[in-house]
């Protein structure tokens, strides 16, 4: 672990101050990819509740949860059963109620998700150092869990010396409001870096609604921080039912997707969440020997992944495992489609050619991305079919020249 503690201490230099707490600034340049931390927990538990991204608990900050619903939960699930076992007694320790209860809040803060051994199933893992850097919607930062729940932490983009370090506690694909009610919830505290306090998201509108009162196709509304409509939230929330009622029936989530075009920006991140479980949908019916889908369902998850690709490279710039995902869907569906159209004579050979070499772009900027990955993670398993996918790319473009050349 030395290796790993020089490391940290050579490019992180740990600083504090009212607005953030402790937080870790760059030492030194740091480029993309660059590994600033390894870090074994120092405490492994199952993970209780909800699933969220998690961060570190600021001693500084002065957020009482006395008398809300977690304190309650934790009163009836972890504290007084302790209490009734006797084992507090056993351990000959004074602690009493509110010693508990802040144990358990700095644990449930600072906690990081883990993948559980069994499928679907997750843990919790306190960091010393992870914990330590702050928070942004925009982040500089990755994190990776490996299956000995060793976190990674690396550079997503190139970080100059005296920068701040941050990671995102939360998920990019989510609105402004959502995005800072999670973080007041779990985290405790108000969120006000860039893209937060911009009403278009970074000009991406993942929170605007379409204007009903004009006729311009780029009349929208833009939904500011603390704007509490009732009518906007209890249509939000409507929409929300929907999609979740919807669940893997395509036809209905298109429909919704359809109807919700005229309400909100094609960008909103309802919008978004549809098209993702949509694409996912297309993704198992292509993959699907017995079907035989036609162009359009070829053509359908290639324009869906293209419009989740252009907000990703707003909201997840640099390196990132979202874009990756994103960047590998679309340029996989382009193969098939070229190949596709290759055996039904609608596609030369110069221009199946042409397309691949296309895909080939696309998958070494996947790889790229993905390669920073533990290999343990599905991610990293992902990179090393990527690499066998490349190879077999090289040799169809290969064969397809030679044979143009004859």
């Amino acid at each position: 672990m030395a290796a790993v503690t020089d490391d940290f201490v050579k490019k992180c230099e740990v600083k504090q101050n009212e607005a953030l707490g402790r937080f870790v600034v760059a030492q030194c340049n740091l480029r993309a990819g660059e590994t600033v931390l390894l870090e074994q927990p120092i405490v492994v538990l199952p993970h209780m509740g909800d699933r969220r991204c998690s961060k570190c608990f600021k001693l500084t900050q002065s957020f009482c949860r006395k008398g809300t619903d977690i304190w309650k939960h934790y009163q009836e699930h972890a504290f007084a059963p302790l209490e009734a076992s006797g084992v507090l007694r056993h351990l000959q320790t004074e602690a009493d109620e509110d010693l508990v209860q802040g144990l358990l809040s700095i644990l449930d803060v600072n906690a990081y998700e883990i993948r559980a051994p069994e499928a679907g199933g997750s843990m919790k893992g306190l960091y010393r150092r992870a914990a330590l850097f702050a928070h942004s919607c925009i982040p500089n930062l990755v994190t990776a869990i490996d299956e000995e729940r060793r976190i990674k932490v690396y550079a997503n983009r190139f970080i100059a010396a005296g920068e701040i370090l941050y990671i995102c506690y939360t998920n990019v694909l989510l609105g402004t409001e959502e995005r800072r009610e999670i973080l007041k919830v779990g985290k405790y505290f108000h969120c006000s870096c860039p893209r937060c306090q911009d009403p278009t998201e970074l000009g991406t509108h993942m929170s605007s609604f379409i204007c009903s009162h004009c006729s311009c196709p780029d009349g929208f509304i833009i939904r500011h921080a603390g704007d509490g409509h009732e009518f906007v939230s209890n249509m939000l929330e409507r929409a929300k039912e929907e999609i979740f009622h919807a669940k893997d029936d395509i036809y209905r989530l298109e429909l919704l997707l359809a109807k919700l075009s005229r309400l909100l920006h094609r960008n909103h991140y309802l919008m978004l969440d549809l098209k993702q479980n949509i694409a996912s949908i297309l993704r198992q019916i292509l993959q699907n020997i017995t079907h035989r889908p036609n162009r359009k369902v070829y053509e359908r998850k290639i324009r869906l992944c293209q419009e989740i690709l252009l907000v990703l490279k707003v909201v997840a710039p640099g390196i990132s495992r979202l874009k990756a995902i994103a960047l590998y869907e679309l340029a996989n569906t382009q193969a098939e489609l070229a190949r596709k159209q290759y055996s039904e004579q609608e596609l030369s050979a110069s221009d199946l050619q042409a397309t691949l070499e296309q895909v080939e772009v696309m998958i070494r900027e996947s790889l790229r991305m993905l390669l920073f990955e533990p290999l343990a993670t599905p991610e990293g398993q992902l990179s090393r079919s990527l690499l066998r996918e490349l190879k077999e790319l090289q040799d169809d473009i290969k064969n397809i020249q030679e044979s143009n050349d004859d």
